[in-house]
C-alpha cells in the first residue's frame, strides 16, 4: 500500500512538473507574440501620427492651391475687398498706423493674374515684423516686391509720448497671384 501512495505522489509530481514546464512554455511563446504585436502597434502608431501631421501640413498646402487657382481673367472687386480688409485686420491687430494703400492690377505672365498693393505703415521693428509673418500666413500666394524701413522724423512731444520705442515709416509693395486653370 505503501508502494502504491509512493507511486501516485511521484505520478502526482512528474504530472506537475510537465504542467508547470507545459504552462511556462506556453506563457513564454504567448509573451513572445505580445512583445510583438507591441512592436507593430507602435510602429503603426509612429506611422498614423506622421500621416496626421502630413495630412494637416498637406490641408492646409491645399487651401492655398484652392484660394490661387482662377478661372477668370483678373481678381473680383469682393476678394481685393477681402484682401484689403484682412490687411487692415493684421494692421489693427498689431497696433500699427495705416498712412495709405493702394492697389492696381499689373501686367504678368500668361497664365497668371497679379494684383499690387503698396502699403505706408508707422510703427516699430517687431510690429512690423509680425506683420509681415502673419501677412506671409495668408492662404494666398503673396509677394513682397518692395520693403523700405525708414525712421519716422519725431518731435520730443511725440517722442516722450511714444516711450523708448522708435517708429518707423515702412513702406511696402506686395503682390498677390494667382493661376488660371487650363480648361
Amino acid at each position: 500500500m505503501r508502494e502504491k501512495y509512493l507511486v501516485f505522489i511521484l505520478g502526482m509530481i512528474l504530472i506537475s512538473v510537465l504542467f508547470f514546464m507545459l504552462a511556462g512554455n506556453s506563457l513564454k511563446k504567448n509573451l513572445g507574440e505580445i512583445e510583438n504585436y507591441d512592436k507593430k502597434i507602435k510602429t503603426t502608431l509612429e506611422k498614423l501620427n506622421s500621416a496626421m501631421i502630413m495630412d494637416q501640413q498637406l490641408s492646409q498646402f491645399r487651401e492655398i492651391l484652392d484660394n490661387s487657382l482662377t478661372t477668370e481673367s483678373k481678381f473680383s472687386v469682393d476678394e481685393l475687398n477681402n484682401f484689403q480688409r484682412e490687411i487692415e485686420r493684421l494692421r489693427d491687430q498689431n497696433q500699427m498706423k495705416l498712412v495709405k494703400i493702394s492697389d492696381s492690377n499689373k501686367f504678368t505672365q500668361s497664365g497668371m493674374i497679379e494684383t499690387t498693393y503698396t502699403i505706408e505703415l508707422q510703427g516699430t521693428f517687431r510690429q512690423m515684423g509680425q506683420f509681415i509673418s502673419e501677412l506671409e500666413a495668408q492662404n494666398h500666394i503673396i509677394k513682397i516686391q518692395y520693403l523700405d524701413v525708414a525712421p519716422l522724423q519725431a518731435t520730443e512731444k511725440n517722442q516722450a509720448s511714444s516711450g523708448s520705442a522708435n517708429i518707423y515709416r515702412i513702406t511696402m509693395e506686395l503682390s498677390i497671384f494667382k493661376v488660371k486653370k487650363e480648361a
